[in-house]
This record gives C-alpha cells, sequence and structure tokens, in this order.
C-alpha cells in the first residue's frame, strides 16, 4: 500500500515537473524569443502566413550585405512601398500585410539559413527574392517543399526557366536567355569577331556565358576563352592571365560590382583593357561600380567609356512614373535598378492574395497569372485593383517595371539596351537591342 501510494505521489510530482518545462513564460519565454529574433511570433500561430494579431506575414530574402548590396536595401524599400499602398487600401483578407525581412548576405548558406526561417518559423506563404540565381537556386527545393511562393526582382538566371518547381517559382524581371542574345547581338554590331568571356561560377554566370556563347556563334563570331571565377574569392589575378591569354577582340564579364570590380583592377594593372574591349552584364550596372574600379594617374575613372546590356529599364509599365514620385517622397531619392521589379513582386503577391482569399502558398501560386495577365480590367494602382477585384471583376495588372505577363513557367518578357560608365563615373543608358 505504501509503495502504490509513493507511486502516485511521484507520478503527479513528474507531470507538474513537466508541465513546468514545456513552455517558457513571463520574462524567460520573452528573453528566448527575443535572442531568436522573433518576439513578435511568441503568440499563438493563428494560421500560415498571419502572425499573432492577425496580420498577414511574407517573407523577403533580398542581399542587404554583400556582393549584391548596392541592390538589395533600395529593393527593400520598393518591396515596403507597395505593401504600405495595400495596407493604406485596407490591407488583404480584412488584416493588414507585415514584411519579415531576412538578408541572404548574397551568400548560398546565408540564404538557406534565411529561407529554413521564413518557412518553418514564420511560415510565410510568399518570398520576395532571392536577388541573384546562386542564392535563388539554394533555397528553391525549400520553397517547393513548403509550398511557398517564391518571386525573384532580380534573379535572370536561364536555368530557372526549365526547373521543375511545381509552379511554385516566378520573377518580374526577363531571363539571361534574351539578355545572352543582346549580348551577342551588342558584341556582333560593334565589329567584334572573337570574345572571351569570365563570369561568375554560379547559375547566373554560367547560364549567361552558355547563351551567349551559341548565339554569337550563330552570328558568325567565335568565343576563344571561357572562364569562370569563384563568387566567394577576394584577388582574381589567374583568372584574368586565362580570360586574356589569346587576346580577344572583346571579354565579355558577367558579374557583380564587389568581385566584378576587382576583375576590372586586376586587367587594369596588367595592361589588359589596352588589347581587349570590355562588355559588361546587367549584374555590374550600378552608379558605384566606377568608384570601386577606381581611377587612373590623371584622375580619370580607368572604366570611364566601358559598354554593358541590361532589361531597359525605360520600358516602363503604366505606374512607373507614380511609382518613381511615391519612391522618392518616401525615401528621398530616385528608385534604383530593380525596385521597380521588387514593388510589382509585392503588388502582386497582395493582390493574389486578396483574389484567392486565402494567405496559402499554393492558392497564391495559382491566382498570381489571373492578377497579371489578360484578359482583365488593366489597372496599376493598387488601390484601384484591390478595389476591383473585392468587386469580384478581372484584373490586368499593369506594373511600374513594365509589361507583365506571366507564361506558362513564371518568366516575363522584356525589352534590352545598353548601358554605359560616363566620364563622371553614372551610368547612362543608350540604343535598344532588338531581339526576337
Amino acid at each position: 500500500m505504501k509503495i502504490a501510494t509513493y507511486l502516485a505521489i511521484f507520478v503527479v510530482f513528474a507531470i507538474i515537473l513537466a508541465s513546468g518545462c514545456v513552455t517558457p513564460s513571463g520574462e524567460e519565454g520573452a528573453e528566448h524569443a527575443e535572442e531568436a529574433g522573433h518576439a513578435e511570433d511568441a503568440k499563438p500561430d493563428e494560421g500560415a502566413g498571419t502572425d499573432g494579431a492577425g496580420a498577414v506575414k511574407i517573407g523577403t530574402l533580398l542581399p542587404l550585405t554583400g556582393d549584391l548590396s548596392a541592390y538589395g536595401g533600395p529593393m527593400e524599400d520598393g518591396a515596403r512601398l507597395a505593401i504600405k499602398g495595400v495596407n493604406e487600401n485596407g490591407g488583404v483578407l480584412g488584416s493588414e500585410i507585415v514584411i519579415v525581412s531576412t538578408d541572404s548576405r548574397t551568400s548560398e548558406v546565408a540564404a538557406v539559413d534565411a529561407m529554413n526561417q521564413l518557412a518553418t518559423i514564420d511560415k510565410v506563404p510568399a518570398v520576395i527574392g532571392a536577388a541573384g540565381s546562386g542564392p535563388s537556386l539554394a533555397i528553391i527545393n525549400i520553397a517547393i517543399a513548403n509550398k511557398i511562393v517564391q518571386i525573384s526582382p532580380s534573379n535572370t538566371g536561364p536555368d530557372f526557366t526549365t526547373y521543375e518547381d511545381d509552379g511554385f517559382y516566378f520573377r518580374t524581371v526577363p531571363s539571361d536567355a534574351l539578355q545572352g542574345k543582346a549580348m551577342a547581338k551588342l558584341a556582333k554590331d560593334s565589329g567584334y569577331v572573337n570574345a572571351s568571356t569570365i563570369v561568375l561560377n554560379n547559375p547566373y554566370g554560367v547560364g549567361f556565358e552558355g547563351v551567349f556563347k551559341e548565339e554569337f556563334e550563330k552570328l558568325g563570331g567565335t568565343v576563344m576563352d571561357r572562364v569562370r571565377y569563384d563568387p566567394s574569392g577576394a584577388t582574381f589575378d589567374s583568372e584574368v592571365d586565362k580570360v586574356s591569354a589569346n587576346d580577344p577582340d572583346a571579354i565579355v564579364l558577367v558579374g557583380y560590382p564587389d568581385t566584378g570590380s576587382i576583375v576590372l583592377k586586376s586587367a587594369y594593372e596588367k595592361g589588359i583593357m589596352e588589347t581587349s574591349d570590355w562588355l559588361l552584364s546587367e549584374g555590374m550596372r550600378t552608379d558605384e561600380l566606377a568608384e570601386k574600379v577606381g581611377k587612373d594617374t590623371e584622375g580619370n575613372y580607368i572604366i570611364a567609356g566601358f559598354v554593358g546590356t541590361t532589361p531597359d529599364p525605360r520600358a516602363t509599365g503604366p505606374a512607373h512614373d507614380v511609382f518613381a514620385a511615391a519612391y522618392e517622397a518616401e525615401y528621398g531619392e530616385a528608385p534604383a535598378t530593380f525596385c521597380s521589379n521588387t514593388y510589382d513582386a509585392a503588388a502582386l503577391i497582395a493582390l493574389a492574395i486578396e483574389k484567392s482569399g486565402s494567405a496559402d502558398g499554393t492558392a497564391i501560386r495559382d491566382t498570381l497569372p489571373s492578377v497579371a495577365n489578360a484578359p482583365g480590367e488593366e489597372v496599376s494602382d493598387i488601390g484601384t485593383a484591390l478595389a476591383l477585384i473585392r468587386e469580384g471583376k478581372e484584373i490586368n495588372y499593369q506594373g511600374a517595371s513594365g509589361e507583365l505577363t506571366f507564361d506558362g513557367v513564371g518568366d516575363v518578357f522584356g525589352e534590352y539596351c545598353t548601358w554605359q560608365i560616363a566620364d563622371d563615373g553614372t551610368i547612362t543608358l543608350g540604343e535598344t537591342i532588338p531581339i526576337e
């Protein structure tokens, strides 16, 4: 009898101890939430895509630091401006949208960590990002497995066109399958008979390289040497030696500003810029590039006059002027590269949530084409678009970045032009490059 009594007391005591260890409470629980960076997520989960207060959450996974940081901050601001417009017009599903911001650090490892956070802790139904093809490819399977819509405003890697993504991957910028053609046409029209390429060893660089080679050779040109460099490298002297070994007419550099500027500095110091011209991809198109490369002994920017290809930011949609004015009013500066594409990505996610009636990744995936594509009433203002959806009407959102019609694999078409480094180091846009 005594043994049974002792056993009963022991069981009750054990249950009390266990119940006290399930969830930290009070200051201790808040401290743990703060350490994880998710104090707001300590509230009860009210369903996928919402926070404890019922707000709808979407993620951003952009390069706030690292090789693409020149783009990441302004892109994030573009997304926030769109969501501000949504919330000022009633939000979605009767709730505000909250952005959960994460930093890819222009790193595949950091991007995976951030995406896992967004998927498993924040449980967002949609993510804007990543910016580059390497981080985008690193996180895509996480998005697919968790049925999260992923929209990149700037990843142009052609491999994503054929990736088995179950329809969860979209982008608001055209693929390099088109830009590679534009670069080949620019090289041919510039009179270059042969060229060599030096590219980032990631899906962006390798994909661009493949398309350029195929298209340039179709036009009668010859690609001599193809060199790939490590995105995490610090010096690239040996790669520059290899790409210039056969004195090509032109060297095509597909890179990002930080590492690309190191490549260009090395080429200048080795005298290679005197024997070969250079053509640059849109990943290098930033006003900071000239300063990163530096000036010569006479005080002139080393890369003044250098030319490249880019999606034409002048081929904007009907909402661009209004967007640009609102962006400048909000942030005190003009929108930078890919800002309007990010704005459109955020706007489309919000419109898809409202139309589908659900903050669910699969519902957003299935609804995105119906708010972006014809048929439907053409509309460029976010508030007007939301009002039409609430009236039960079909819409065809006309973006700030250009005409946004998703094809069967989530790609959009685009126009291309040349860009050039001016004498003062700024970027100027040149002629349109017609491509089929």
